[in-house]
């Protein structure tokens, strides 16, 4: 019985690739307080443990087809915030986030070369212990382009992979601890009482932002026309206008009896015994009173429909047209910027960021022309767009720089990164082309990505016992040098070098390390998401410089 599921197994191995991702993704939910497995090391721990079974023969094309996606998308999300934090985001912030990176590097080859690390044992602690899964994929096509037997680099994979899982736990929880409790302590400061202070200095800034975005109740009413009124004839744009465009005409009624509201555009006038359903703040309506009109109180008149959009700001939008959005009746209820982090000063809004409003459809379809454009009808992938983008990093990838003996290439993981950071800055900058939708990047990214471990866990899973008696259990303390030193190197440069006070600076820090769960925890502790504003910039720069480590560990180890 059990030879039969495990010869069904091997010759069906999409079944066993979909039973790892589904019980890695199960296994990934199981988490203690700020830590949690993750839904990436879970299906690699299940796929070493299905792949103990048998021998698994997974084609290397499937393996970089899934990583290819995941690592473009990658690319895609965080190019435009990469090129932002250069011109906006202060150059301390990038200073740092590339000083964290070469620190990381050069330390960890350091130590690689006292203690005789092997080059598949190397990268996978740099993936395990920085916890950056997507060096798995570019130490894997580095390993792919080496001049070793098939043998050689299938034990190489390993243990890259093996390596990983081991240094992976301590990465993140051992970070974690050391962000939120050691740090604080090391830089001198009471973190809640430094938080405080950022907090209250940025509110005298949203205050402003909030003075330009008012928040008087919205009203909505409904005037029967009389025959003498000043407005009759008047057309709609004309009447909008009037009141300075405070007030705007959302529906039409030929007169009271009528059930249904009538078609109309900003041409249509105004006749007696017309009614209509106006929308405004409720002190612009005071300029109302002389309408020569009968306010009309039922249900049916006053009644509108409140609809939302997510529009994507682009270089059309200025912060001026805020007041005018409130005067209509539009709320912001949410904003998210590239990285979709959310932005609670809407002063603070650019081209890029993404906006929730909340109001009247005429109103709405009548700003986002001046705003972006909406995302609903945005909602389609320009797969041609993706596919040329992934073929352009392949081929950059395929580039081999040979200095001193020593071949450098970036791979096809590398490649694509590197080729979605390109096109996603141009798709920023000309966002009605290459559009790929938030929940698409999302599956693009998550399916990719552990698709692609999984079944580097199947293939690794026989050599998985071998791999680890070879590496020792010294590899879990490597990795926990690795994990911590360039953080506290780079807290201490930080403070003394680029004099960050100590929430951008451990804000930086979570975000330079790719460690969303340290910045969950200090930002759970300390009761404020003031953390996220360091974090994101240095978070776009680790994405890119942590993930070309694989290959350089690769080729100069």
């Amino acid at each position: 019985m059990g030879h039969s599921i495990i010869h069904f197994l091997t010759a069906n191995p999409s079944i066993a690739i979909f039973l790892c991702l589904g019980l890695g993704y199960l296994l990934g939910k199981v988490h203690y307080k700020s830590f949690a497995v993750g839904s990436t090391v879970g299906v690699l721990i299940i796929g070493l443990l299905v792949g103990q079974i048998a021998k698994f023969s997974i084609p290397a094309v499937l393996k970089n087809i899934f990583f290819d996606l995941f690592i473009f998308t990658i690319g895609y999300e965080v190019g435009p915030a990469f090129v932002r934090s250069f011109k906006k985001n202060g150059v301390r912030l990038v200073i740092d986030g590339c000083f964290f990176a070469a620190v990381a590097f050069l330390f960890a080859l350091i130590v690689f070369k006292v203690f005789h690390v092997g080059q598949g044992e190397g990268a996978g602690i740099l993936a395990g212990a920085l916890t950056q899964s997507a060096v798995i994929g570019t130490s894997a096509s580095s390993i792919s382009t080496l001049h070793i037997s098939h043998a050689a680099k299938l034990l190489m994979n390993s243990q890259v992979a093996i390596a990983y899982a081991i240094t992976y736990v301590f990465g993140t929880v051992g970070v974690v601890i050391f962000i939120k409790n050691i740090a604080p302590k090391i830089l001198g400061v009471d973190l809640k009482e430094e938080t405080k202070k950022v907090v209250e200095q940025l509110h005298y800034h949203a205050t402003a932002s909030e003075d330009a975005y008012p928040t008087n109740p919205v009203d909505v009413r409904a005037y029967q026309i009389h025959a003498g009124s000043p407005v009759v004839n008047w057309s709609i744009s004309h009447f909008e206008r009037h009141f300075h465009d405070k007030l705007a005409v959302e529906r039409m009624f030929v007169n009271a009896t009528t059930p249904t509201p009538m078609a109309f555009t900003g041409k249509t006038k105004i006749t007696p015994s017309t009614v209509i359903t106006v929308v405004g703040r409720s002190d612009d309506f005071v300029s109302a009173a002389d309408l020569g009109a009968t306010e009309m109180e039922e249900d049916r008149f006053r009644n509108i429909q409140m609809i939302k959009r997510t529009v994507k700001l682009t270089r059309v939008y200025s912060p001026a047209i805020l007041p005018a959005l409130a005067a209509k009746g539009l709320v912001i209820t949410a904003a998210k910027n590239q990285t979709d982090s959310s932005i609670d000063d809407f002063g603070k809004l650019h081209a890029g960021d993404s906006i929730t409003l909340l109001g009247p459809a005429k109103v709405i379809e009548h700003f986002i022309p001046s705003l972006g454009y909406d995302c609903s009808t945005g909602t389609q992938t320009d797969v041609s767009f993706l596919s040329i983008g992934i073929v352009v990093g392949i081929l950059i990838g395929s580039i081999v720089l040979t200095i001193k003996a020593i071949p450098l290439t970036l791979g096809a993981g590398g490649g694509a990164l590197f080729a979605g950071l390109f096109f996603g800055w141009w798709q920023d900058q000309h966002p009605r082309n290459g559009n790929i939708p938030a929940s698409v990047r999302w599956l693009l990214k998550s399916l990719g990505l552990n698709l692609f471990i999984g079944c580097v866990g199947l293939s690794a899973g026989a050599a998985f016992v071998p791999a680890l008696k070879q590496m020792g259990w010294g590899v879990l303390i490597i990795g926990a040098f690795v994990s911590i030193v360039p953080f506290l190197i780079t807290l201490l440069f930080g403070k003394y070098v680029l004099h960050l006070n100590a929430v951008d600076n451990i804000g930086s820090l979570c975000g330079s390390g790719t460690i969303t769960a340290a910045l969950n925890a200090v930002t759970e502790e300390e009761g404020s998401s003031v953390f996220a504003l360091a974090y994101t910039p240095t978070y776009a720069i680790g994405n890119i410089l942590l993930t070309i480590m694989g290959p350089l560990a690769i080729a100069l180890l």
